[in-house]
């Protein structure tokens, strides 16, 4: 049977970039390097106006990091007109902080520096991560300007971001250590800092946002479960407090009953927050 199909073009197809090389870092006990990877996620060339972008950062303790773990859970913000952009950083074995958080400037660098070819707008940049990535994604958002985080390559561009999104983000190191429901992973913020929290402040106050929190820094929208007993709700209570006190825009949404990495944070209601939040501050348009 021969048969005609006409078919409107309700959803747009899809690019995927995968396994870029952003970054070249120390390996090897310092004797080699390692190239670092990000995946971009986006729509069919040829779009009429570039797209605001959205770098993501898995979780894993930053012990462990799979940048392309979540892709299919992503694909939804790409077809509402977003670029995705997933980053490989740097684990606690590898190296301690900041290398992260260089790390994740030097992703957003790269990207910037190669705007026309991702379609993307460089003017309008959201950083989005779980966990672990969840704090990159709010200690980005923080150092806005600090150009001592700034290393490597594409330093005539800016890492600065407008929005950003932590889910289940660590905050201070030593109050998710010291206030965790579980002690089992206690050993990751000494392997983060390279020393105990209790006995190294100047290392947590590097690490945390609240150091870095002006009437400058840019909007949240935080996303925390109730039953987290990795990461304290309360941390992400005070950062909201805190935001709020300094005059920043922020929503702190807490979901009942959802537990650390939960599956109730990939579901359709979370996304269209997310999507809510990106369009009320970008816009519609480029």
């Amino acid at each position: 049977m021969k048969k005609v199909l006409h078919i409107s073009k309700s959803r747009p197809g899809l690019w995927q970039d995968t396994d870029v090389t952003y970054a070249q870092v120390p390996g090897w006990l310092g004797h080699t390097t390692m190239d670092l990877k990000l995946t971009v996620l986006r729509q069919f060339e040829g779009q009429p106006q570039p797209l605001p972008v959205i770098f993501w950062f898995g979780g894993g303790r930053w012990m462990t990091v799979d940048h392309n773990v979540h892709l299919p859970n992503l694909v939804d913000l790409v077809r509402a007109g977003f670029v995705v952009v997933s980053v490989e950083y740097r684990n606690s074995n590898q190296a301690q902080w900041p290398a992260q958080l260089i790390d994740a400037k030097a992703a957003i660098r790269y990207i910037k520096a190669n705007a026309d070819k991702y379609q993307i707008n460089p003017k309008k940049v959201a950083v989005m991560g779980e966990s672990a990535g969840g704090h990159l994604a709010s200690m980005i958002a923080v150092t806005n300007g600090q150009k001592q985080f700034d290393v490597g390559n594409y330093l005539d561009y800016t890492s600065d971001v407008q929005l950003t999104i932590p889910w289940y983000g660590v905050v201070n190191p030593l109050s998710a250590k010291q206030n965790s429901a579980s002690s089992d992973f206690d050993f990751v913020y000494r392997n983060l800092l390279g020393g105990e929290p209790e006995d190294n402040p100047e290392l947590v106050s590097q690490a945390d946002p609240h150091t870095f929190i002006t009437d400058t820094t840019v909007p949240f929208l935080l996303f925390h479960g109730t039953e987290d007993e990795v990461v304290p709700v309360d941390d992400s209570r005070e950062l909201y407090d805190n935001l709020i006190s300094h005059g920043v825009d922020a929503d702190l949404y807490e979901l009942q009953g959802a537990e650390h990495m939960d599956e109730l944070f990939m579901q359709p209601e979370i996304t269209k927050l997310i999507i809510d939040f990106l369009t009320t501050h970008f816009g519609n348009g480029a």
